[in-house]
């Protein structure tokens, strides 16, 4: 972008925060919108009728503000153990630290607040000596605050992530005072829940200090969750559940005790028992008997609660099974009539539940800006203490420029620009159900397949050797009988369609066909190639990844075409869920191209195991035995040459970790590079580039006329104004997505051995992501092939893997092993 635009725009926004009052209480909380930004078309004129907003709000605070960083513990009596321990959960930290500061028992004047971990900071210096200890009562319970040392400082003056780090706890803190908080997103406490099917959607907003080109910005970003109505258990049964419209019976079906019981699992009810309100933790099963037949006290179930005041309605519901939130050893039985959903519940997450659908650009939109103006930023004892200061009346506009479309080179007449040539396949079905239509809805999906492979010049054999495989308990020996007959027919690949309700019928067919027989497979949805609307173009996008998978190449992007022999590198790592403990694995995979085309990669896949007792960590173990056999790989496809350029795309890097990765990781690629590469060879130049997804940066397109908004189009890019300052960095919209409100990629520059410039490291991302041989040549993705494919790679893996345990005084990881005819395979997972 021109440097005289970047200038312009800086002093605009320069000007407009010192425009921003930090003294005058009865003003306006907002400043005027900045001017236009001057937008950088690719004719670079200003008359193009749009404007490119982002989700940032310029803020401002007061200078010569000293922050005081504490280090703190928070503690609970225990009367059991007749001693203080530390007190579990966030929320009730904060409750007593709130408390205590209320009281002005840490300081008479001091303004502080609490990061709900092990830090308080405050604008004062609170003692001359430490340790501090301040003990609290509240109902009947103690608890005690110790400060033990003052640990850091850092000032307005002199901003950097620490200060920035202080002031957004600050504004969290502030916030809740305004706001309902469930983790770090913001819900307004009156706003009416959308109903959606058995849940109800919430908009809520996240919000987060950015250090940018031009000062600090505020990113405020919507969300829409689903949560577990506030509603009596028993009639979200009846009436979400059962859809039922007249009054309740006092009866349940036996069926709809077994349905629900999967949902309710891991849920977490209240119920009012004598005067108090207790939270339970529902386990999905229910009562063997009818409450009349539970003991409880020597007494009846019937009798106990009419003992507490509660005369039960319907005694012939069976009762939900329970424990308390903190002890899953002690059950209890409770009657569903006196249950109530536990308010501000967020939904578990299922896979078989949709995702929320995202609202479209304008929606967002003017979401955001509601969200922000309701935002008091001016009233609140933290704020003030600060002079902090947002700009809310609209958000920033942004210089972008707007990348050429790339050049997509197909084959003859649309076919694949290398079509393969199949001699022999076999073709599968293997099912766990019966189904009467399954060999006809089989024929036609065959018949639909050969006739696109046709309109592709793929060429595939004219004999379809069809076989039927019913999953039971001799399913692995069926498998190998039978792969092992492909075997020895020399088949070059499986086709197999898939009826199975029981995922582990499809880990067995994977693990088996790679692991012992290196045969390269495709699997197709028996459910999905049973809808003739939509087989035509099923078998489109099936095609793309078996040529694929066979070394051939689909498609080509003209602008990836160079003399430069280069390999391009994706590395990203899955981390298993609510692995607090490490007690599970996660998933290292780097995925890099075996040719300067991108339309070729191989890939490598490790297991590792966190420190034991601590959480997952993102650190690549074995970065530097994965890339030297991907090297390796490339020299025995390329006649023995190496290549001359390395770019490496690190997915999942927070800004935390941008350090780690420049000193740890990339020293593991250069040693790898010293391992294969000959004594007097010339080492390759690297370029690695951190792609960051996690962030909550939009785009907004308003075409002036109209003043509509919509997504930006593809191509549009942002490399000044609110990009980070320490490191080279753009966004990138790279895609035109289906539904919703776009999310780009955020991609920042930590090793440039050629020194190209960033415009050229833009136009090189952008094209590779148009490269990924498993979607058409009119599509692009969000992120670059190698990223996306090294992502699925680490998700599809763990079939592959025969254990999860961890090695007995063994290595922390260890690469997946395969058989040696699918090493190297293309898109193996």
């Amino acid at each position: 972008m021109a440097t005289a635009n970047n200038q312009s725009t800086n002093k605009q926004l320069n000007q407009q925060m010192n425009a921003l009052s930090l003294n005058t209480a009865q003003e306006s909380s907002t400043t005027p919108k900045p001017s236009q930004s001057t937008t950088t078309h690719e004719d670079n004129t200003d008359n193009t009728g749009e404007i490119i907003y982002t989700n940032h709000f310029p803020c401002r605070f007061a200078n010569d503000i000293t922050f005081y960083q504490y280090d703190v513990k928070v503690e609970e009596f225990h009367h059991r153990n007749n001693r203080f321990g530390d007190m579990t959960g966030r929320e009730k930290r904060r409750q007593i630290v709130t408390n205590i500061f209320f009281d002005r028992i840490i300081h008479p004047t001091a303004v502080c607040w609490y990061d709900e971990g092990s830090c308080i900071y405050s604008t004062s210096i609170l003692s001359e000596t430490y340790p501090v200890v301040h003990e609290h009562e509240d109902q009947g319970n103690r608890y005690r605050l110790t400060i033990n040392s003052q640990s850091a400082t850092s000032s307005t003056n002199d901003l950097d992530q620490s200060s920035i780090r202080i002031i957004e706890t600050l504004i969290k803190q502030a916030l809740k005072e305004q706001f309902k908080c469930i983790g770090s997103v913001f819900y307004q406490w009156d706003e009416q829940a959308e109903p959606d099917g058995l849940y109800d959607i919430l908009v809520g907003f996240r919000q987060a200090l950015c250090l940018t080109e031009s000062d600090v910005t505020l990113n405020v970003d919507t969300t829409k969750t689903r949560f577990y109505p506030h509603s009596d258990l028993l009639d979200f049964i009846w009436n979400r559940w059962m859809k039922q419209t007249r009054q309740f019976s006092g009866h349940l079906p036996d069926d709809v005790y077994y349905q629900i019981s999967n949902f309710l699992k891991g849920v977490e009810i209240t119920t009012y028992q004598s005067d108090n309100q207790r939270t339970y933790v529902l386990t999905g099963e229910y009562s063997d008997v009818l409450p009349e037949q539970i003991v409880v006290r020597e007494q009846n179930l019937l009798a106990y609660y009419r003992g507490l005041g509660f005369e039960l309605r319907y005694p012939n519901l069976y009762c939900l099974k329970a424990h308390k939130p903190n002890n899953p050893n002690y059950i209890v039985d409770l009657p569903i009539e006196l249950c109530q959903f536990r308010e501000w519940q967020p939904a578990k997450e299922d896979e078989n539940v949709k995702p929320v659908p995202a609202p479209p650009a304008d929606e967002r939109f003017r979401s955001i800006l509601r969200l922000v103006q309701s935002c008091n930023f001016r009233d609140g004892r933290l704020f003030q203490e600060i002079q902090f200061n947002v700009g809310c009346a609209d958000m920033m506009d942004v210089p972008y420029d707007i990348l050429q479309t790339r050049q997509i080179l197909s084959g003859r007449r649309y076919g694949f620009t290398n079509p393969v040539s199949i001699r022999r396949m076999g073709f599968l079905y293997l099912t766990d159900q019966r189904n009467h239509y399954a060999s006809q809805n089989n024929t036609n999906f065959f018949d639909r397949f050969y006739q696109a492979a046709r309109g592709k010049q793929v060429q595939l054999p004219q004999r379809r050797d069809e076989f039927e495989i019913h999953a039971d308990r001799n399913l692995d020996n069926t498998l190998r009988d039978y792969l092992g007959e492909c075997k020895r027919r020399q088949y070059e690949f499986i086709l197999c369609v898939e009826n199975c309700r029981n995922p582990q019928v499809h880990e067995t067919f994977k693990r088996i066909a790679y692991h012992e027989y290196g045969i390269p497979t495709q699997c197709a949805n028996f459910s999905k190639i049973s809808r003739p609307n939509n087989l035509r173009s099923y078998c489109d996008n099936l095609l793309l990844s078996v040529n694929a998978k066979l070394y051939g190449e689909n498609k080509q992007v003209a602008e990836l075409q160079t003399d430069v022999r280069t390999m391009y590198i994706g590395a990203d790592v899955l981390h298993s869920k609510n692995n607090y403990r490490g007690e599970l694995p996660s998933i290292a995979a780097v995925v890099a191209s075996m040719n300067s085309d991108c339309t070729q990669t191989a890939q490598r896949v490790s297991q590792q195991w966190p420190v034991e007792g601590r959480q997952s960590e993102e650190a690549i173990l074995l970065l530097k035995d994965m890339v030297i056999e991907l090297l390796r790989a490339y020299q025995d496809m390329n006649q023995g040459m190496l290549p001359k350029r390395v770019v490496v795309y690190r997915d999942g890097v927070d800004d935390g970790q941008l350090e780690r990765v420049r000193n740890e990781e990339v020293t593991a690629l250069r040693n790898a590079f010293e391992a294969v590469y000959p004594p007097k060879a010339t080492r390759p130049d690297l370029t690695l580039i951190v792609v960051k997804k996690r962030h909550h940066t939009r785009f907004f397109r308003q075409i002036k006329p109209s003043r509509e908004i919509m997504n930006v189009e593809s191509g549009v890019v942002v490399d000044s104004c609110i990009v980070n300052p320490y490191y080279p960095n753009f966004f990138l919209n790279s895609h035109k997505p289906a539904l919703g409100t776009n999310k780009i990629g955020n991609y920042v520059v930590l090793v440039n051995d050629t020194e190209s410039p960033l415009v050229d490291l833009e136009e090189l991302t952008y094209s590779l992501c148009h490269a990924d041989q498993r979607i058409g040549s009119q599509l692009s993705e969000s992120i670059p092939s190698v990223v996306h494919l090294a992502d699925a790679a680490a998700n599809n893996s763990r079939q592959l893997f025969v254990s999860n345990i961890r090695p007995a005084n063994g290595p922390r990881a260890r690469i997946l092993e395969v058989h040696d005819d699918v090493q190297n395979a293309p898109n193996m997972f």
